[in-house]
């Protein structure tokens, strides 16, 4: 323990989270935090506090967005929607918007759990690029890092819906929403608050044994937050290999096939690939 605490507190991690927090506007909630809860758990207070707040920001930010552009969506980026997905049922929305905010508070503890592990030096994360080997080894151990985590999030999500016990207490609750009229940007993050943090973890556990930057870890679950809203909007797109809304509707609808996150890579590897012909997914209702 002694070790871990000499990491925690000379440590390029932890001066960037104390520029960050000052830089923003945080000094005066950290200096509290600290001094009434003590420097660790203070400090990781505000970190929740930020994730949080800014985790917030973002779900309404791009819920908003999304929402126009989905709306718009022909003259935008030429991608018709879902058939059934123009007109959302009555209720639903709310529903995510409601589902979807009290996760949140379980959602922002990810990343505090990821800060500790890095700041303790439990992980293989790295602060400078050079520190890896430069520029190429960076590319190519992030690539790996990115196939590793689309993989374990495969799985994950294959899981939840395979085990009886899982998807009955944990996942069925994110598959209400069954139906075009019911998926929308807003049920992105609607999840039962374990679920959303079993399909994230993939991202923390991989760094334990792989290298990645740090920023780019942090960046990479800032996309996944974007990502979600992206595949809940039903628009009907030729993505491939990208696992587009498309693909992400007929897992809602289907159930048994799409588990992947960013690539159809992992359910064309493991058989679970699964797309109507377009005529089906585009007849007029």
């Amino acid at each position: 323990m002694e070790t871990v605490a000499i990491l925690q507190q000379d440590n390029k991690f932890r001066a960037f989270n104390r520029w960050i927090n000052d830089l923003i506007g945080l000094t005066p909630l950290h200096q509290w935090s600290e001094e009434k809860l003590g420097e660790e758990l203070g400090y990781y207070t505000t970190i929740y506090v930020r994730n949080l707040t800014a985790a917030t920001c973002l779900y309404y930010i791009m819920g908003l967005v999304w929402t126009f552009i989905v709306a718009n969506s022909e003259a935008l980026l030429g991608m018709p929607v879902f058939k059934g997905g123009k007109t959302k049922k009555n209720g639903s929305v709310g529903d995510q918007i409601i589902l979807a905010q009290m996760s949140l508070f379980m959602y922002a503890m990810l990343p505090v759990l990821d800060e500790w592990l890095i700041e303790s030096g439990y992980t293989r994360t790295y602060y400078n690029i050079s520190e890896i080997g430069g520029l190429g080894t960076y590319i190519a151990t992030t690539i790996l890092y990115f196939l590793f985590v689309e993989v374990g999030i495969y799985w994950v999500h294959r899981t939840l819906h395979t085990n009886a016990f899982l998807y009955l207490y944990i996942h069925k609750l994110h598959h209400k929403y069954n139906t075009p009229d019911t998926l929308s940007p807003w049920a992105s993050i609607a999840f039962n608050p374990i679920d959303g943090i079993l399909q994230a973890c993939p991202y923390t556990i991989v760094m334990l044994f792989w290298p990645v930057h740090y920023m780019t870890h942090f960046a990479m679950l800032f996309c996944t937050a974007i990502w979600a809203t992206n595949i809940h909007d039903c628009l009907v797109g030729e993505t491939e290999p990208v696992m587009g809304s498309k693909y992400h509707t007929v897992h809602h609808t289907h159930y048994n096939c799409n588990y992947g996150q960013y690539l159809i890579l992992c359910d064309w590897l493991w058989g679970t690939l699964y797309l109507p012909d377009k005529e089906k997914i585009l007849k007029s209702e």
